[in-house]
């Protein structure tokens, strides 16, 4: 274990080490590959099974878990004007950790400060079953002004699908019929993240 206590120099196997048995976060890594996925994607009931974790481990694990959460938490409560993709982005940087699609509707006042963000559906994106109805139910139900459509890939991957598309073009073509501007569609991924938006700007 180094002393050094510039940990942006430790490896990933280094800072498990920190709290961890040595062969325990070799053989996590092996298995699960990145810090990354071990603090946030693998399941208690999976780290239980890892060899030279008790009990006492497995509570610093989920103490640093749960304080992870809330910071994500507290950083996204920061965020109350939208001025551009970045802060959307930004406000929903926590989709990055999900193992399901989900699909978000932020709510905007004349502003564009948030009103509330609502959760639509979890499960694969599909343009059957993300319908207006769906959508600017809420978005009038808070007499919101404006709103922006954000989901996830979990692959990481942000780039957009057909379907992601199809939904767009349905969402945008009901916005003009009720009134309520969709003004982007961003997609979260953990290797970066999409605006329709800036897309269709870039292009033309």
């Amino acid at each position: 274990m180094k002393k050094d206590l510039n940990l942006a120099n430790w490896s990933e196997e280094e800072l498990l080490q920190a709290f961890l048995p040595a062969k325990t976060a070799a053989d996590l890594l092996r298995e699960y590959t990145s810090v990354y996925d071990i603090m946030l994607h693998v399941s208690k009931t999976q780290l239980a099974t890892a060899s030279g974790i008790g009990a006492a481990r497995m509570k610093q694990l989920l103490t640093i878990r749960e304080i992870i959460r809330r910071l994500q938490i507290k950083k996204q409560k920061n965020i109350r004007r939208i001025r551009g993709p970045e802060d959307v982005m930004e406000y929903f940087k926590f989709l990055e950790d999900k193992q399901q699609e989900e699909l978000w509707v932020l709510l905007l006042n004349t502003k564009n400060n948030i009103i509330k963000g609502k959760c639509i559906t979890i499960g694969t994106l599909d343009a059957s079953l993300v319908g207006p109805r769906e959508v600017f139910h809420v978005a009038v139900r808070y007499m919101a002004a404006a709103i922006i459509i954000v989901h996830n890939h979990p692959s990481g991957d942000s780039s957009p699908s057909e379907e992601d598309k199809a939904v767009t073009k349905r969402l945008d073509a009901a916005s003009e019929i009720i009134g309520i501007p969709l003004l982007d569609h961003i997609i979260i991924g953990k290797y970066g993240s999409f605006s329709m938006k800036r897309q269709k700007e870039s292009t033309g």
